[in-house]
């Protein structure tokens, strides 16, 4: 079998929670002796504005933003289904994961 290579995608809005379960990968891939690197890719924003007032004053506005916090991690060489399954389980429901070979 060819050495596969990995590519991890985590997507949230939780900042802290994304540097959490950065920091527990670190730690993981370190003690498999996996070599990884890791990209922070841009943060999507998008922007909602609302109308306070229901009525007639439309000067009276609200804004929100939203924030897409993205980070992608591959790995060099392929490591064991169970290894990446219990990663998986050990996530936070906050966070989405794709995982693709490459």
């Amino acid at each position: 079998m060819k050495n596969k290579n990995l590519k991890i995608t985590i997507k949230t809005f939780n900042l802290n929670v994304l540097n959490l379960y950065l920091f527990f990968l670190k730690k993981v891939f370190h003690r498999l002796g996996t070599e990884f690197s890791i990209f922070f890719l841009p943060i999507k924003r998008k922007r909602i504005t609302l109308l306070k007032s229901p009525h007639v004053n439309k000067t009276a506005r609200e804004q929100f933003e939203i924030k897409h916090y993205r980070v992608c991690l591959k790995l060099k060489s392929f490591i064991k289904f169970s290894v990446l399954k219990w990663i998986l389980l050990n996530k936070s429901p906050l966070l989405r994961i794709k995982i693709k070979i490459l």
